[in-house]
């Protein structure tokens, strides 16, 4: 059995603690507009995401609070505040003290017992960690209908999706290690997300950008949903070349582990981490998906630098 998750000290950003041990979040989009450095909305939402007040370690073998997300993109915008950003990594020591994760191009075998036991961590995670959490307060937020909508095994991690059948769904991703949550992020709808555009039968739609980074390695993931004809998935991503994802319930997901990550260098980034997908369709044949349909972004807006986030850590 693992040693259990080293204590985190949740600190706002500028902490040197958060700052080692989270430097960079994007699970959701920036409207082209906007700049969340001058946008008094976004940063009065930011403001109320950032500003709680520090935690405490815990002893060995308890659950660590939740770290304050450092995000290139923190907020997604169209005419009014909609998405609301949040992440957290619980264990510092991801990376087992420097040792690479163990990770594979295609998903392993998971037992119904495995997954259950990963599913019910997340849902207690989203239960403890996020329902009660300042996201879900003043600005209409409600996480009440998430649910498990994929969950696959991939090296040393299980990543469980969760997500609702709202017309502007929330989605939350756990990764589980050893039946505990070792990192999560997401974006939690507001009473002022428009409705999410629909998935063409024959392509897909994904959150890029969520990044999970310590001093000794960072693992990135992309989830999202496929049309009604994709059976299958393939990312083409920067870091380890194509990754299988898994498709399940309408959606996808994978992860994948890189290099330590800073928040300056995700903010100047001017690729994202995949370069595109190929699908599966249900007659056997395959389609390339650029990364501009999958983002629903344009190439400048890919290649744009970040203008806005949170304050840099460490």
């Amino acid at each position: 059995m693992s040693p259990a998750p080293s204590p985190l000290t949740a600190r706002r950003p500028g902490g040197h603690d958060l700052g080692a041990a989270l430097r960079a979040l994007d699970p959701a989009e920036t409207d082209r507009h906007l700049d969340v450095a001058q946008d008094e909305a976004a940063r009065a939402i930011l403001r109320r995401v950032v500003s709680a007040p520090a935690g405490q370690p815990v002893p060995a073998g308890g659950r660590a609070a939740p770290a304050r997300p450092i995000a290139r993109r923190a907020l997604a915008v169209a005419g009014a505040v909609a998405l609301v950003a949040v992440g957290s990594i619980a264990a510092p020591r991801l990376f087992g003290g420097g040792e690479a994760l163990a990770w594979s191009a295609t998903p392993r075998p998971l037992s119904p017992a495995t997954a259950a036991e990963a599913e019910a961590a997340c849902d207690e995670w989203v239960r403890d960690e996020w329902v009660r959490d300042d996201v879900s307060r003043d600005d209409g937020t409600d996480l009440s209908g998430l649910r498990p909508v994929l969950t696959e095994a991939r090296g040393s991690l299980v990543l469980v999706y969760e997500s609702d059948s709202r017309p502007s769904p929330s989605a939350i991703t756990c990764y589980v290690q050893d039946g505990h949550v070792v990192a999560s992020g997401g974006s939690a709808a507001t009473a002022a997300s428009p409705p999410a555009p629909a998935v063409p039968p024959t392509s897909l739609h994904g959150d890029l950008g969520a990044v999970y980074s310590t001093p000794s390695g960072s693992i990135r993931g992309v989830t999202g949903q496929v049309g009604s004809d994709v059976v299958g998935v393939v990312l083409e991503s920067v870091a380890q070349g194509p990754v299988t994802a898994t498709v399940s319930d309408g959606h996808f997901g994978a992860w994948w582990p890189d290099a330590p990550t800073t928040e300056a260098r995700e903010n100047a980034a001017s690729r994202p981490e995949i370069t595109g997908a190929t699908v599966t369709l249900r007659d056997g044949s395959t389609r390339r998906v650029t990364v501009e349909e999958l983002s629903g972004r344009t190439t400048e807006e890919l290649g744009r630098a970040a203008s806005g986030g949170s304050a840099s850590g460490g």
